[in-house]
């Protein structure tokens, strides 16, 4: 069984944290009922009360910050525990904010939204990724010409991860085989330094040489695309990414990501001198590199 893990971020000087511009967050759920049902809010109450944690910290990226009361509160009614948002995240939303949920003695975090899927190094995270829309119809459409007859591994960004059954039993009236990856924690949380824990990361288990796959991933362009590029050595690979409803091949001529990972690696192999920082939020031994 193959595992991935967290991204490296070796394209990323920082610089998009400085540069970017934050758009008001659009509230998605407008009821208790309704933020129960898009937060998973049930599942995360029963989480929170097995591992009998007493001070709960949920971070919300920017987007998902005008649903954050009416999920707290909902969590609130459903546990023992005090539940509190972490609103101060300063650098990347997707990785769990270890540092700033223990200035606030948390046990526990409940990660909403997004997530490069960071080990953490102390705190008991929850994920909650969210369900976005994914028209399983026309992905299938598109890949028909592309993929009749490959054997195909089929993996996600976390939001799509739900979708990936379905789109797998519809890949394989036309593809030789499918393979689809699963996510380890999209149905428990990660408990770091627990015996037997599931860590998080995507999973999947092939017949043959990964070499005779073609990986297929549903999301838009990012860092995780990338990693799954760098690191999977597949015949080929393709994206399709829901929000637009394109299918594209990915190569370093189409990737900003991959382009960039590339060329900051060339002027490092020619740099005489190379200097390495380590900033993180949470990710795991670091401390030790």
């Amino acid at each position: 069984m193959s595992q991935v893990n967290n991204p490296v971020a070796i394209d990323n000087d920082g610089s998009a944290v400085l540069e970017r511009n934050v758009e008001p967050s659009k509230q998605l759920a407008h009821t208790v009922a309704e933020a129960v049902e898009l937060y998973d809010v049930d599942r995360t109450a029963a989480h929170i009360a097995e591992g009998g944690y007493s001070r709960v910290a949920l971070q919300f990226p920017d987007e998902l910050l005008a649903d954050s009361t009416l999920v707290s509160a909902a969590l609130q009614e459903r546990t023992e525990a005090r539940v509190f948002i972490l609103a101060d995240t300063s650098y990347g939303s997707c990785c769990v904010d270890e540092v700033a949920a223990e200035h606030y003695a948390a046990d526990a975090v409940v990660h909403y939204g997004r997530t490069c899927l960071s080990l953490t190094t102390r705190l008991p995270v929850v994920y909650v990724f969210g369900r976005d829309a994914v028209d399983a119809a026309d992905l299938c459409a598109q890949c028909e010409s592309e993929l009749q007859g490959s054997r195909v591994l089929l993996v996600s960004d976390v939001q799509y991860a739900h979708a990936l059954e379905d789109i797998g039993k519809a890949l394989r009236g036309i593809c030789k085989e499918v393979v689809v990856s699963r996510i380890a924690v999209q149905d428990c949380a990660y408990v770091p330094g627990a015996e037997d824990a599931a860590e998080p990361g995507r999973l999947w288990e092939l017949e043959h040489p990964i070499g005779e796959y073609t990986m297929l991933y549903v999301g838009e362009e990012s860092l995780t695309l990338t990693n799954l590029l760098v690191t999977q050595r597949c015949q080929s690979a393709f994206s399709y990414a829901p929000q637009t409803r394109t299918l594209r091949a990915e190569s370093a001529r189409v990737n900003r990501h991959l382009s960039r990972r590339y060329h900051m690696v060339q002027r490092a192999r020619d740099a005489n001198v190379v200097g390495i920082v380590v900033g993180t939020l949470a990710a795991v031994r670091y401390q030790s590199v």
